[in-house]
Protein backbone atom coordinates (compact mmCIF):
# COMPACT_ATOMS: atom_id res chain seq x y z
CA UNK A 1 0.00 0.00 0.00
CA UNK A 2 1.45 3.74 -0.94
CA UNK A 3 -0.86 7.14 -0.15
CA UNK A 4 0.74 8.58 -2.95
CA UNK A 5 -0.79 12.57 -3.14
CA UNK A 6 -1.89 11.58 -6.56
CA UNK A 7 -3.96 8.20 -5.17
CA UNK A 8 -4.88 10.72 -2.48
CA UNK A 9 -6.39 13.21 -4.70
CA UNK A 10 -8.59 10.27 -7.05
CA UNK A 11 -9.64 9.14 -3.79
CA UNK A 12 -11.14 12.05 -2.80
CA UNK A 13 -12.71 13.13 -5.71
CA UNK A 14 -14.50 9.46 -5.93
CA UNK A 15 -15.57 10.08 -2.26
CA UNK A 16 -17.20 13.20 -3.31
CA UNK A 17 -18.79 11.87 -6.28
CA UNK A 18 -20.49 9.23 -4.61
CA UNK A 19 -21.85 11.19 -1.99
CA UNK A 20 -23.54 13.58 -4.31
CA UNK A 21 -24.97 10.96 -6.67
CA UNK A 22 -26.53 8.98 -3.22
CA UNK A 23 -27.67 12.44 -2.20
CA UNK A 24 -29.35 12.82 -5.64
CA UNK A 25 -30.55 9.18 -5.78
CA UNK A 26 -32.88 10.08 -2.71
CA UNK A 27 -34.89 12.61 -4.82
CA UNK A 28 -34.34 10.66 -7.57
CA UNK A 29 -36.38 7.70 -5.60
CA UNK A 30 -38.94 9.82 -4.74
CA UNK A 31 -39.31 10.91 -8.19
CA UNK A 32 -39.73 7.58 -9.60
CA UNK A 33 -42.38 7.33 -6.71
CA UNK A 34 -44.48 9.99 -6.73
CA UNK A 35 -43.86 12.23 -9.72
CA UNK A 36 -47.38 14.10 -11.20
CA UNK A 37 -46.41 17.12 -13.64
CA UNK A 38 -49.85 17.34 -13.95
CA UNK A 39 -50.12 18.76 -10.07
CA UNK A 40 -49.80 22.38 -8.40
CA UNK A 41 -50.05 21.03 -5.22
CA UNK A 42 -46.62 21.81 -2.91
CA UNK A 43 -45.22 18.83 -2.34
CA UNK A 44 -44.96 18.45 -6.46
CA UNK A 45 -43.74 22.09 -6.92
CA UNK A 46 -40.96 20.98 -3.97
CA UNK A 47 -39.70 17.99 -6.12
CA UNK A 48 -39.27 19.71 -9.17
CA UNK A 49 -37.31 22.21 -7.60
CA UNK A 50 -35.08 18.84 -6.10
CA UNK A 51 -35.20 17.63 -8.86
CA UNK A 52 -33.40 20.75 -10.00
CA UNK A 53 -30.84 20.21 -7.45
CA UNK A 54 -30.42 16.42 -8.33
CA UNK A 55 -29.48 17.25 -11.97
CA UNK A 56 -26.64 19.21 -10.79
CA UNK A 57 -25.40 17.06 -8.28
CA UNK A 58 -24.95 14.29 -10.52
CA UNK A 59 -23.60 16.20 -13.69
CA UNK A 60 -21.01 17.97 -10.80
CA UNK A 61 -20.39 14.88 -9.64
CA UNK A 62 -19.87 13.46 -13.59
CA UNK A 63 -17.08 15.68 -13.76
CA UNK A 64 -15.77 15.04 -10.57
CA UNK A 65 -15.61 11.60 -11.64
CA UNK A 66 -14.39 12.02 -14.68
CA UNK A 67 -10.99 13.75 -13.83
CA UNK A 68 -10.56 11.18 -10.84
CA UNK A 69 -10.62 8.57 -13.75
CA UNK A 70 -7.66 10.20 -15.69
CA UNK A 71 -5.71 11.17 -12.84
CA UNK A 72 -5.99 7.38 -12.02
CA UNK A 73 -5.15 6.81 -15.46
CA UNK A 74 -1.53 9.20 -15.21
CA UNK A 75 -1.01 7.37 -11.59
CA UNK A 76 -0.92 4.19 -13.14
CA UNK A 77 0.82 4.57 -16.15
CA UNK A 78 3.01 7.71 -15.59
CA UNK A 79 4.04 7.85 -11.47
CA UNK A 80 3.38 4.53 -9.80
CA UNK A 81 6.27 2.66 -12.49
CA UNK A 82 8.76 4.27 -10.82
CA UNK A 83 7.73 3.25 -7.41
CA UNK A 84 6.89 -0.32 -8.17
CA UNK A 85 10.21 -2.58 -8.72
CA UNK A 86 10.82 -4.03 -11.44
CA UNK A 87 7.40 -2.50 -13.21
CA UNK A 88 8.66 -0.33 -16.47
CA UNK A 89 4.61 0.86 -17.39
CA UNK A 90 1.05 0.35 -15.98
CA UNK A 91 1.09 -3.02 -16.60
CA UNK A 92 3.65 -3.72 -13.96
CA UNK A 93 1.52 -1.24 -11.90
CA UNK A 94 -1.62 -3.03 -12.76
CA UNK A 95 0.07 -6.63 -11.88
CA UNK A 96 1.09 -5.12 -8.23
CA UNK A 97 -2.64 -4.53 -7.25
CA UNK A 98 -3.13 -8.47 -7.98
CA UNK A 99 -6.16 -8.11 -10.33
CA UNK A 100 -7.87 -5.53 -8.76
CA UNK A 101 -7.06 -2.43 -10.95
CA UNK A 102 -8.26 -4.33 -13.95
CA UNK A 103 -11.51 -4.21 -12.04
CA UNK A 104 -11.59 -0.64 -11.10
CA UNK A 105 -11.14 0.66 -14.53
CA UNK A 106 -13.44 -1.48 -15.64
CA UNK A 107 -16.02 -0.36 -13.18
CA UNK A 108 -15.04 2.96 -14.11
CA UNK A 109 -15.80 2.68 -17.88
CA UNK A 110 -19.19 1.27 -16.85
CA UNK A 111 -19.86 4.29 -14.91
CA UNK A 112 -18.85 7.22 -17.19
CA UNK A 113 -20.75 5.53 -20.12
CA UNK A 114 -23.86 6.00 -17.53
CA UNK A 115 -22.76 9.04 -16.66
CA UNK A 116 -22.40 10.19 -20.27
CA UNK A 117 -25.68 8.92 -20.95
CA UNK A 118 -27.45 10.15 -18.22
CA UNK A 119 -26.15 13.46 -18.81
CA UNK A 120 -27.15 13.11 -22.73
CA UNK A 121 -30.65 12.42 -21.12
CA UNK A 122 -31.08 15.11 -18.99
CA UNK A 123 -29.75 17.92 -21.12
CA UNK A 124 -32.54 16.84 -23.59
CA UNK A 125 -35.00 16.85 -20.92
CA UNK A 126 -34.20 20.48 -19.87
CA UNK A 127 -34.49 21.29 -23.42
CA UNK A 128 -38.73 21.43 -22.83
CA UNK A 129 -40.71 23.64 -20.12
CA UNK A 130 -42.38 20.17 -19.10
CA UNK A 131 -39.60 17.68 -18.02
CA UNK A 132 -41.09 15.07 -20.11
CA UNK A 133 -37.79 12.39 -19.14
CA UNK A 134 -37.58 13.07 -15.39
CA UNK A 135 -39.00 9.80 -14.24
CA UNK A 136 -36.32 8.38 -16.71
CA UNK A 137 -33.48 10.56 -15.32
CA UNK A 138 -34.56 9.26 -11.70
CA UNK A 139 -34.23 5.90 -13.05
CA UNK A 140 -30.90 6.30 -14.59
CA UNK A 141 -29.79 8.16 -11.38
CA UNK A 142 -30.61 5.13 -9.49
CA UNK A 143 -28.43 3.05 -11.90
CA UNK A 144 -26.16 5.10 -11.27
CA UNK A 145 -25.59 4.65 -7.64
CA UNK A 146 -24.13 0.97 -7.45
CA UNK A 147 -22.39 1.25 -10.30
CA UNK A 148 -20.40 4.14 -8.91
CA UNK A 149 -19.94 2.57 -5.84
CA UNK A 150 -17.97 -0.96 -7.48
CA UNK A 151 -15.85 1.63 -9.20
CA UNK A 152 -14.76 3.62 -5.91
CA UNK A 153 -14.82 0.07 -4.03
CA UNK A 154 -12.45 -1.39 -6.59
CA UNK A 155 -10.54 1.50 -6.19
CA UNK A 156 -10.04 1.60 -2.52
CA UNK A 157 -9.26 -1.59 -3.06
CA UNK A 158 -6.71 -1.85 -5.78
CA UNK A 159 -4.55 1.17 -3.73
CA UNK A 160 -5.10 -0.73 -0.72
CA UNK A 161 -3.47 -4.21 -2.54
CA UNK A 162 -0.55 -2.22 -4.38
CA UNK A 163 2.65 -3.93 -2.89
CA UNK A 164 5.62 -1.60 -3.93
CA UNK A 165 7.83 -4.23 -2.03
CA UNK A 166 7.71 -7.17 -4.00
CA UNK A 167 9.42 -7.37 -7.61
CA UNK A 168 6.85 -7.59 -10.49
CA UNK A 169 7.72 -8.65 -14.49
CA UNK A 170 5.60 -6.41 -16.81
CA UNK A 171 6.96 -8.57 -20.16
CA UNK A 172 6.29 -11.57 -18.69
CA UNK A 173 2.49 -10.27 -17.44
CA UNK A 174 2.38 -8.85 -21.51
CA UNK A 175 3.50 -12.15 -23.09
CA UNK A 176 0.75 -14.07 -20.97
CA UNK A 177 -1.85 -11.96 -22.20
CA UNK A 178 -1.02 -12.30 -25.40
CA UNK A 179 -0.96 -15.92 -25.07
CA UNK A 180 -4.01 -15.94 -23.61
CA UNK A 181 -5.70 -14.28 -26.67
CA UNK A 182 -4.04 -17.31 -29.06
CA UNK A 183 -5.88 -17.25 -31.97
CA UNK A 184 -8.84 -20.14 -32.26
CA UNK A 185 -9.60 -21.20 -35.58
CA UNK A 186 -12.78 -19.99 -37.40
CA UNK A 187 -12.31 -16.89 -34.24
CA UNK A 188 -11.63 -12.89 -35.61
CA UNK A 189 -8.65 -13.41 -33.40
CA UNK A 190 -7.49 -16.08 -35.71
CA UNK A 191 -7.02 -13.81 -38.38
CA UNK A 192 -3.62 -12.74 -39.54
CA UNK A 193 -2.20 -9.51 -38.41
CA UNK A 194 -2.19 -7.80 -42.41
CA UNK A 195 -6.48 -8.86 -42.32
CA UNK A 196 -6.94 -7.64 -39.31
CA UNK A 197 -5.74 -4.50 -39.80
CA UNK A 198 -7.24 -4.92 -43.74
CA UNK A 199 -10.89 -5.13 -41.72
CA UNK A 200 -10.08 -2.39 -38.87
CA UNK A 201 -9.38 0.18 -41.84
CA UNK A 202 -12.50 -0.89 -43.94
CA UNK A 203 -14.73 -0.67 -41.09
CA UNK A 204 -13.24 2.37 -39.69
CA UNK A 205 -13.78 4.20 -43.20
CA UNK A 206 -17.22 2.66 -43.06
CA UNK A 207 -17.76 3.88 -39.78
CA UNK A 208 -16.74 7.52 -40.96
CA UNK A 209 -19.06 7.46 -43.59
CA UNK A 210 -21.73 6.02 -41.99
CA UNK A 211 -21.17 9.30 -39.34
CA UNK A 212 -20.70 11.87 -42.02
CA UNK A 213 -24.12 10.66 -43.23
CA UNK A 214 -25.74 10.70 -39.84
CA UNK A 215 -24.59 14.40 -39.68
CA UNK A 216 -25.40 15.44 -42.74
CA UNK A 217 -28.91 13.77 -42.91
CA UNK A 218 -31.53 16.88 -44.08
CA UNK A 219 -34.18 15.02 -42.25
CA UNK A 220 -34.12 12.94 -39.18
CA UNK A 221 -31.65 10.30 -39.76
CA UNK A 222 -33.54 7.58 -40.25
CA UNK A 223 -33.16 4.37 -38.03
CA UNK A 224 -31.93 1.70 -39.46
CA UNK A 225 -28.99 3.86 -40.79
CA UNK A 226 -28.44 5.35 -37.16
CA UNK A 227 -28.81 2.10 -35.72
CA UNK A 228 -25.61 0.23 -38.02
CA UNK A 229 -24.04 3.36 -37.51
CA UNK A 230 -24.33 2.41 -33.44
CA UNK A 231 -23.76 -0.97 -33.64
CA UNK A 232 -20.24 -0.88 -36.20
CA UNK A 233 -19.39 1.42 -33.30
CA UNK A 234 -19.67 -0.17 -30.77
CA UNK A 235 -18.09 -2.93 -32.72
CA UNK A 236 -15.08 -1.30 -34.37
CA UNK A 237 -14.06 -0.21 -30.63
CA UNK A 238 -12.68 -3.51 -29.82
CA UNK A 239 -11.32 -4.37 -33.55
CA UNK A 240 -9.41 -1.06 -33.34
CA UNK A 241 -7.75 -2.28 -29.91
CA UNK A 242 -6.91 -5.71 -31.00
CA UNK A 243 -5.81 -4.16 -34.43
CA UNK A 244 -3.25 -1.70 -32.12
CA UNK A 245 -2.03 -3.91 -29.56
CA UNK A 246 -1.71 -6.73 -31.97
CA UNK A 247 -0.03 -4.68 -34.71
CA UNK A 248 -0.06 -1.08 -35.40
CA UNK A 249 1.91 -0.51 -31.74
CA UNK A 250 4.99 -1.93 -32.93
CA UNK A 251 5.40 1.07 -35.08
CA UNK A 252 5.32 3.55 -32.22
CA UNK A 253 7.68 1.47 -30.13
CA UNK A 254 9.54 0.60 -33.48
CA UNK A 255 10.22 -3.08 -31.97
CA UNK A 256 8.49 -6.09 -32.35
CA UNK A 257 6.41 -8.42 -30.24
CA UNK A 258 5.46 -5.54 -27.93
CA UNK A 259 1.95 -5.85 -26.90
CA UNK A 260 1.76 -3.70 -24.38
CA UNK A 261 -0.78 -0.67 -24.44
CA UNK A 262 0.32 1.24 -21.26
CA UNK A 263 3.91 1.86 -22.70
CA UNK A 264 1.96 4.02 -25.22
CA UNK A 265 0.82 6.44 -22.53
CA UNK A 266 4.54 6.72 -21.37
CA UNK A 267 6.20 9.98 -22.44
CA UNK A 268 8.92 7.89 -24.60
CA UNK A 269 6.02 7.92 -26.87
CA UNK A 270 4.30 10.93 -27.04
CA UNK A 271 1.74 10.26 -24.26
CA UNK A 272 0.20 9.11 -28.05
CA UNK A 273 -1.96 6.60 -25.74
CA UNK A 274 -3.87 9.80 -24.01
CA UNK A 275 -5.99 10.74 -27.34
CA UNK A 276 -5.68 6.95 -28.64
CA UNK A 277 -7.82 5.82 -26.34
CA UNK A 278 -9.82 8.72 -25.85
CA UNK A 279 -10.69 8.50 -29.06
CA UNK A 280 -11.93 5.18 -28.70
CA UNK A 281 -13.77 6.01 -25.51
CA UNK A 282 -15.64 8.85 -27.29
CA UNK A 283 -16.79 6.31 -30.14
CA UNK A 284 -18.15 4.04 -27.86
CA UNK A 285 -19.94 7.05 -25.78
CA UNK A 286 -21.34 8.66 -28.76
CA UNK A 287 -22.08 5.46 -30.36
CA UNK A 288 -24.59 4.77 -26.88
CA UNK A 289 -25.69 8.39 -27.28
CA UNK A 290 -26.95 8.12 -30.84
CA UNK A 291 -28.78 5.07 -29.75
CA UNK A 292 -30.60 6.59 -26.49
CA UNK A 293 -31.13 9.98 -28.76
CA UNK A 294 -32.79 7.78 -31.36
CA UNK A 295 -35.18 5.98 -28.69
CA UNK A 296 -35.88 9.08 -26.70
CA UNK A 297 -37.09 10.79 -29.91
CA UNK A 298 -39.47 8.03 -30.76
CA UNK A 299 -41.10 7.89 -27.59
CA UNK A 300 -41.03 10.98 -26.65
CA UNK A 301 -42.34 13.45 -29.23
CA UNK A 302 -42.07 16.42 -27.28
CA UNK A 303 -38.55 16.24 -27.46
CA UNK A 304 -38.06 14.57 -30.23
CA UNK A 305 -36.28 17.41 -32.46
CA UNK A 306 -33.42 18.04 -30.10
CA UNK A 307 -33.20 14.41 -29.90
CA UNK A 308 -32.52 14.05 -33.56
CA UNK A 309 -29.87 16.77 -33.35
CA UNK A 310 -28.24 15.35 -30.45
CA UNK A 311 -28.30 12.12 -32.48
CA UNK A 312 -26.76 13.69 -35.87
CA UNK A 313 -24.32 15.83 -33.71
CA UNK A 314 -23.19 11.93 -32.12
CA UNK A 315 -22.75 10.76 -35.66
CA UNK A 316 -20.27 14.14 -36.26
CA UNK A 317 -18.21 12.92 -33.19
CA UNK A 318 -18.10 8.96 -34.11
CA UNK A 319 -16.41 10.21 -37.28
CA UNK A 320 -14.15 12.52 -35.87
CA UNK A 321 -13.24 10.25 -32.98
CA UNK A 322 -12.80 7.45 -35.50
CA UNK A 323 -10.81 9.31 -38.42
CA UNK A 324 -8.63 10.46 -35.03
CA UNK A 325 -7.73 7.31 -34.07
CA UNK A 326 -7.14 5.60 -37.66
CA UNK A 327 -4.84 8.53 -38.26
CA UNK A 328 -2.45 8.19 -35.04
CA UNK A 329 -2.50 4.66 -34.97
CA UNK A 330 -1.57 4.13 -38.71
CA UNK A 331 0.17 6.96 -39.29
CA UNK A 332 3.59 5.83 -38.00
CA UNK A 333 2.87 2.54 -39.71
CA UNK A 334 2.35 4.45 -43.12
CA UNK A 335 5.68 6.72 -42.33
CA UNK A 336 7.61 3.33 -41.73
CA UNK A 337 6.45 2.27 -44.96
CA UNK A 338 7.47 5.04 -46.71
CA UNK A 339 10.70 5.40 -44.93
CA UNK A 340 12.32 2.06 -45.27
CA UNK A 341 9.71 0.43 -48.20
CA UNK A 342 8.92 -2.46 -45.94
CA UNK A 343 6.41 -3.48 -43.07
CA UNK A 344 8.04 -4.03 -39.84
Amino acid sequence: MIWHPLLLAVLILDSLSFFMVSAAAVTALRIVISWSPQSAEQHQIRLEVKAEVASVQVRGAGLLFVASSVLFIVAVSNVLPALVPGAMCGTGVLQACRGLGQRALAFRLLTIVIVYVWCSVDRLNRAHPDAPLTTVSGRGCLLLVPVLFLAYLDSVRAVMALDTHQPVDCCAVVYDQVRSLAPATGNLLSLPDAWMVAVFLAAGILLIVLGLRVWRAKSPPSSPLSFALTGLSLLWVPLAYLALIRVLAAYHYQVLYHHCPWCLFLADHHLVGYPLFGALAVTCLEGCVLWVGLKVARDFPQVAIPAYNRSQLAGLSIASATLLFVVLAAGPAMLWRLRFGVWM
